[in-house]
């Protein structure tokens, strides 16, 4: 599975989501820093910065999204960040494809005249 935050994209090797009575959860994920080497600065950065931020998958999309822990499994070269949102929506396939639709527009065309 696949995740952005903010304009990057991340392969995972496995997320997990703890929902709760409320709209917030808990959030985990796995990745393979073997094989991705600049995810562990990137996400060592946004922890730091104690920021929020949002994630969009194709299954799901948070909004005020911080790091709680980051673990190091250096033997096996994995990264695994847990993750709390304040809100999780599920988002249906349709409305995900019109987003990236739009976005990939908004890319392309960044002029009105590009578009003939």
């Amino acid at each position: 599975m696949q995740i952005k935050i903010d304009n990057d994209i991340f392969d995972c090797v496995d997320v997990t989501i703890q929902l709760s009575l409320g709209t917030h959860a808990s959030i985990t994920i796995n990745l393979d820093i073997n094989k991705n080497p600049s995810y562990e600065q990137f996400f060592i950065k946004l922890y730091e910065s104690n920021r929020s931020f949002r994630i969009i998958s194709q299954k799901f999309e948070t909004n005020g999204t911080n790091i709680k822990t980051l673990d190091f499994d250096f033997n096996n070269k994995r990264l695994n960040i847990s993750f709390h949102c304040d809100v999780l929506n599920t988002t249906d396939k349709s409305v995900r494809r019109e987003d990236i639709l739009n976005e990939l527009l908004d890319k392309t065309f960044n002029n009105t005249n590009d578009i003939n």
